[in-house]
């Protein structure tokens, strides 16, 4: 079919906040604006040594992105799910291969209740990931390319810098296994949750997408104000993520914990029904994945701080040695087979006897 062409983008408004009240879980935020002011450093990673262990979710201010920037690009994710159906089937993605470039549909039918999403995933800017898009896509290749690389380089950067000066290594560690050039993948994420009904969400158990960590390194989730994303405390008790309207929600992922000993742990989430004053609203998501380099082995870092809690082996679990692509596209895999029929029960192991975790 031809592509189909978004002449005039519409400002994008965000739905009202819910009058409800929700349990909300109490987040530490990240000002890293003060990186680069005298003492700021230490500052920060004192408070990351104090909230660390309790929660893997927390936010980041000073991020320097304006409202206007983050609207923009829910503008542009709005309008590409607007797209035909069977435009945006032309760009799907191999999930049964472990490969999330490009469209994902949302389940329909008897596999509704296992997937209420559909997605659209913008590979980084990298040869390796030259591939087709829709018009709208191409049409904004240039802003949706600056937004990705400025998450990359202004918050992802700053922050591994300093989680590895709070893991007492070189600062330049993480950075150098998330070279932007190498190969490997990280994306920019549309996503769109659709409201269903009463009946259908209650079959489901409220839940939109289903408890999990994320197997990559940092997850970065710009301003939403549909609430239904919810974390699990240490104890298992499940609380609702407030989405400031200036601050990026982050939590961190499989791949960190494996390179930082289980000290950085991969945090427990899931999304569920939205309360009633929004039920009608559909959830539109802005995501960046931030994920090591392809190669990069996932084992512990050596770390005084490490050694001194005596957690430098605590996540070297894998039977043999396991890279970040391996690990990632084994879990899509796994998904992809229990989102679409072809087994009933999610299966359990991942890989070199890793096994998947189930919250729900």
């Amino acid at each position: 079919m031809s592509p189909s062409r978004v002449e005039s983008l519409p400002s994008y408004e965000y739905p009202n906040e819910t009058r409800e009240q929700l349990e909300y879980a109490e987040l530490e935020a990240l000002d890293i604006s003060k990186l680069s002011v005298q003492g700021g450093k230490q500052a920060l990673a004192d408070q990351v040594l104090r909230f660390i262990n309790k929660n893997g979710f927390f936010y980041v201010t000073g991020h320097g992105f304006s409202d206007e920037e983050v609207r923009r690009q829910y503008a542009l994710c709005k309008a590409f799910f607007e797209l035909p159906l069977e435009e945006k089937l032309e760009y799907s993605c191999d999930t049964a291969k472990g490969d999330f470039r490009g469209y994902k549909p949302q389940s329909t039918g008897k596999l509704a209740g296992r997937d209420n999403d559909e997605r659209y995933n913008i590979p980084k800017f990298t040869p390796e990931h030259e591939r087709p898009h829709p018009q709208l896509i191409r049409d904004h290749w240039d802003e949706i390319k600056d937004f990705s690389l400025k998450i990359h380089n202004d918050v992802l950067i700053p922050l591994l810098r300093l989680f590895a000066y709070v893991l007492e290594i070189d600062e330049d560690y993480l950075i150098e296994r998330h070279r932007y050039e190498a190969e490997g993948l990280e994306y920019l994420r549309y996503m769109k949750y659709h409201p269903r009904s009463k009946e259908a969400d209650a079959q489901a158990g409220n839940i939109w997408a289903k408890g999990h960590t994320d197997y990559n390194t940092l997850t970065f989730l710009f301003h939403q104000p549909v609430a239904g994303l919810q974390v699990q405390t240490p104890e298992g008790k499940w609380q609702y993520v407030k989405s400031p309207r200036d601050a990026i929600i982050v939590n961190i992922a499989d791949a960190l914990e494996f390179l930082s000993g289980g000290y950085l742990k991969s945090t427990v989430h899931r999304v569920v029904r939205a309360p009633e004053d929004q039920t009608s609203d559909p959830r539109l998501s802005l995501i960046y994945f931030a994920r090591p380099e392809a190669n990069i082995i996932l084992k512990p870092v050596s770390s005084p701080l490490l050694q001194r809690l005596g957690l430098s082996a605590e996540t070297d679990r894998f039977s043999h040695d396991v890279t970040a692509e391996e690990w990632a596209r084994a879990r899509i895999a796994k998904d992809h087979r229990f989102r679409t029929g072809l087994v009933n029960q999610p299966e359990k192991e991942i890989i070199a006897g890793v096994n998947q975790k189930y919250y729900d």
